[in-house]
């Protein structure tokens, strides 16, 4: 470049605006990986819901059903007697509603 074209450059860089900083916006708003709140509730039926509700063809990643069978299972261990009374009160009527309709067939 011969010296005319080099100080009407330098003229155009001097008329140029000077680079803004970027805003600062602190720490990301993002949560740290495996926090979402599919990852942390602990409630089993609203797992539940959210999950079906969010699935338009009802297919639900493995890791999130196992993350609900453990809840539930957790909630059924917590139970303690109160589940085992429950379960027993349930095969209690299924063992009845079996007699009953074994009792039809014999008829």
């Amino acid at each position: 470049m011969d010296p005319t074209s080099l100080e009407r450059l330098a003229a155009l860089k001097r008329q140029l605006p000077q680079q803004r900083p970027l805003p600062d916006h602190g720490p990301a708003q993002r949560q740290p990986m495996g926090r979402h709140w599919l990852k942390t509730t602990r409630d089993p039926d609203q797992l539940f819901g959210e999950l079906i509700s969010a699935s338009p063809d009802g297919h639900v990643p493995a890791h999130l059903l196992k993350r609900l069978r453990s809840l539930e299972q957790q909630r059924s261990e917590g139970m303690g007697g109160q589940a085992n009374q429950n379960v027993s009160s349930e095969q209690a009527q299924y063992n009845l509603f079996a007699a009953l309709l074994g009792e039809d067939e014999e008829q």
